[in-house]
């Protein structure tokens, strides 16, 4: 194993990065402002605070770029770049990709991208035929737009489509009637790309939007629920601070929701975590602008997802299961709540994630050992089935059917792409719509495998390579340990199908933070328990190396947006463990995370730096803080969108500067003017990104 920790600076230069190389790492280390502050008794320096003053933007965005062209002067040089390139092209993008189904009536919407289609169009199926309905890159003539969140009417009549630029989230929805295809209503601006909206009886809608002026500077707090005419009109508030017996913060996100098959609608605030805080109102008083919001779960009951049919609610709750339980609630006129009673309940082996509200009854999904699974209750009451899945693999997307019996859902495996199904009465049909594999993903072989973390805990870890692969090869290891979502769960990765068509293997290591064995999981990783993260991700990694599968001097580490929290932590813990390191758009400076845009929307998941515990735990979390004290640091890759709303590209910019000034050589930038989190990115610019992040993990464990 490579022991990076322990040489020389200059040795350890030489021993990473080839002569021709570090010749071509002119771009000078942008200027270190001393500052030293003492926060809670905890003194830390930070010599790149001025980054965070927009009115410096221009200097280090210009640095930023010349970076990038460093970066990719310097990847053009390893040979395998253009190679992988090429597959790329062969393997994904020579491929049609379908998915997000849905279906009202004898409407069906879905996204489609043909080989050479920028981003995906809008398809629609109904008595007319098949033909595409949006073109985002035709809305406002050749300007090339991106969309976020789509939303089809109860009826079948109109469809809603979120657009947006330049990668940025922030957008308006538009109204597209699905006979003509042309626009109808009046467009919503100022919305963020997740939300949807929520058709309502009588023409009216409910959107959420963001505040007219950013509270704090962080334009995403302060969001507001309003109703008015799908036509145009003067709009009403129906959740946001105090409304109608509700009360949502401003750090939280208001998200009104119509149940088709209740008298109720619902109203949610929600925002970063797994919990969510539930209201009811009558569906007659929102429509009259004036909502009877009822409390119905609040923060402490740990429910991170219900359902309304008929005249009861239903829960998935973890307060007393950590594996999650099903509740039933009965309702009053007024949605007011009843004693619970409990529906279904997980356990070790089976962990609840998701309860939706059909016609014909309730659709319970879970998971077991990362594999999704799915149950059905007809009427709700009934006796809890399983439904048999067409493939191992995750379930997204299930959505019930607004005026007839069933859900809508997609399924993906590890060597299946997305395919969409319905189900009627616990029956799948498939629909016809589904994307198209790479021929060679059925020599992809699937390894379950677990390391044992530095306190005894057993971590899964999932392994892809082909068939028959024998001895190290090149290896990434994925993570992201937070807000209890699943690493280790099978998705269909189109451009990894590149990195292992040319021999590499893929692993994903499901640490502590994420949801693969529950809330206890996700709670074992989460604010003051990240450290745990890092110690399940350091012995994926050994594991790895230690099995033959990845090179003796270890795997490359990558993770994205608040996997900064995360990999490099655990790279600069133990650098000896990691043949190197690649973070995408993320949080690597969360002791900051106050000053950022979506800051205080992380308090939950991370911590809240105002508070003296939580601020030492993300001093723990903080890569950007451990740099002066770590002892080494692997070949690194940063990649950052410039336009990112959601992690401020600043955090990434203030590591690297840190890092290239105690590193020399060591660490690569990349950065798009043109890109944010990864929403609206045209398929050319990723295909070059994805190609980029394997030239260089390739070429950072075989130089």
């Amino acid at each position: 194993m490579r022991t990076l920790a322990f040489l020389p600076l200059a040795a350890s230069l030489a021993a990473l990065v080839p002569a021709a190389l570090i010749a071509q790492s002119a771009v000078p280390v942008p200027r270190a402002v001393p500052l030293t502050e003492t926060v809670h008794g905890i003194t830390l320096n930070d010599e790149y605070r001025w980054m965070e003053d927009p009115a410096t933007r221009p200097e280090w965005s210009g640095w930023v770029a010349a970076e990038s062209q460093r970066t990719d002067s310097l990847l053009g040089t390893v040979p395998q770049r253009s190679g992988f390139a090429e597959t790329i092209a062969q393997v994904s993008s020579s491929l049609t990709r379908q998915s997000g189904y849905r279906r009202a009536g004898p409407t069906e919407i879905w996204l489609k991208a043909q080989p050479g289609d920028p981003v995906a169009r809008l398809m629609v199926r109904d008595v007319r035929g098949t033909r595409v309905l949006v073109d985002p890159g035709k809305v406002d003539g050749d300007k090339l737009a991106a969309m976020g969140a789509i939303t089809l009417s109860p009826d079948g009549r109109t469809v809603a489509v979120h657009l947006s630029s330049g990668g940025s989230e922030v957008g308006s929805t538009r109204f597209f009637d699905v006979a003509s295809g042309k626009e109808t209503g009046q467009p919503v601006p100022a919305m963020w790309g997740e939300f949807g909206i929520a058709f309502l009886p009588g023409g009216m809608i409910a959107y959420t939007q963001l505040a007219p002026e950013p509270i704090g500077g962080d334009p995403v707090r302060g969001m507001t629920t309003y109703l008015r005419p799908l036509a145009g009109g003067t709009p009403v508030k129906l959740l946001g601070g105090q409304t109608g017996g509700a009360n949502v913060p401003d750090s939280d996100f208001p998200i009104v929701m119509d149940s088709p098959h209740s008298p109720f609608v619902a109203g949610i605030a929600a925002g970063a975590r797994v919990d969510q805080v539930l209201y009811l109102s009558p569906r007659a008083a929102v429509l009259a602008g004036k909502p009877e919001w009822q409390l119905v779960v609040g923060m402490d009951d740990k429910v991170g997802g219900g359902a309304v049919r008929g005249n009861q609610v239903y829960l998935l709750s973890a307060k007393t299961n950590p594996a999650r339980e099903v509740l039933v609630r009965p309702l009053d006129a007024k949605g007011r709540p009843g004693p619970a009673t409990l529906l279904f309940k997980g356990n070790e082996r089976l962990i609840l994630n998701g309860v939706t509200a059909a016609r014909d009854g309730i659709y319970i999904t879970a998971t077991t050992d990362g594999a999704a699974r799915l149950f059905f209750t007809p009427g709700g009451r009934a006796a809890v089935r399983e439904v048999k899945l067409p493939f191992e693999g995750s379930i997204f997307g299930l959505d019930a059917q607004p005026d007839g019996n069933g859900v809508s859902f997609a399924l993906t495996g590890w060597t299946q792409p997305v395919t969409s199904f319905t189900v009627r009465s616990g029956v799948v049909r498939p629909t016809g719509i589904a994307s198209e594999g790479w021929s060679g993903a059925s020599g992809i072989a699937v390894q379950r495998l677990e390391a044992v973390s530095a306190d005894g805990t057993r971590v899964p870890l999932v392994v892809l390579r082909s068939k028959g692969a024998s001895g190290p090869v090149p290896t990434i290891v994925e993570s992201y340990g937070g807000y209890g979502m699943d690493t280790a769960a099978p998705y269909y990765d189109r451009n990894g199908m590149a990195w292992l068509a040319k021999g590499g293997a893929m692993a994903f290591c499901g640490v502590r933070g994420g949801g693969e064995r529950g809330r206890s999981w996700h709670e074992g990783g989460r604010g003051p328990n990240k450290p745990r993260g890092m110690e399940d991700l350091i012995a994926c990694a050994e594991t790895l190396t230690a099995k033959g599968i990845a090179p003796a001097r270890g795997p490359v580490a990558t993770g994205a947006s608040m996997a900064g929290t995360l990999v490099p932590t655990a790279v600069l813990r133990k650098p000896a463990a990691f043949g190197g390191m690649i973070t995408r758009v993320g949080v690597v400076n969360p002791v900051r995370i106050a000053q950022a845009e979506n800051g205080a929307n992380q308090f939950a998941e991370i911590g809240n730096p105002a508070d003296p515990q939580q601020f030492a735990d993300l001093v723990a979390m903080d890569a950007y803080q451990m740099i002066p004290k770590a002892s080494g640091l692997p070949p690194s890759l940063m990649v950052i969108g410039m336009n990112d709303r959601r992690v401020a590209p600043w955090m990434t910019a203030k590591f690297v500067a840190r890092a290239q000034q105690k590193w020399p050589g060591t660490v690569w930038l990349r950065g798009d003017d043109k890109a944010g989190h990864g929403v609206g990115t045209t398929e050319e610019v990723r295909r070059s990104e994805w190609a980029d992040i394997f030239a260089f993990a390739w070429w950072a464990q075989t130089k």
